[in-house]
């Protein structure tokens, strides 16, 4: 949602997990890590840890692998997700 107050009608821009592009925020889908999976959240309601992705069709097919890695690499940390 553009800033009413500013002038220049600032759109935030979020970078895409798995092709790291920046985008626009109404250009990206998010998504929240659970244990049960990826759950998309189109309307943006959930309280936990976003992260964004592409509406392109190569990210969204390695949105798998991407979540294999992700929990890989919390777990080598030592982190509950």
């Amino acid at each position: 949602m553009p800033n009413k107050h500013s002038k220049a009608q600032h759109m935030p821009q979020r970078t895409c997990a798995i092709c790291k592009s920046k985008k626009d925020l109404d250009e990206l889908y998010a998504f929240i890590i659970m244990p049960e999976g990826i759950i998309i959240d189109p309307k943006r309601r959930l309280q936990r840890r976003r992260h964004y992705i592409c509406k392109n069709i190569n990210c969204l097919s390695n949105l798998e692998e991407w979540e294999k890695r992700y929990f890989k690499n919390c777990f080598q940390k030592n982190e509950i997700v």
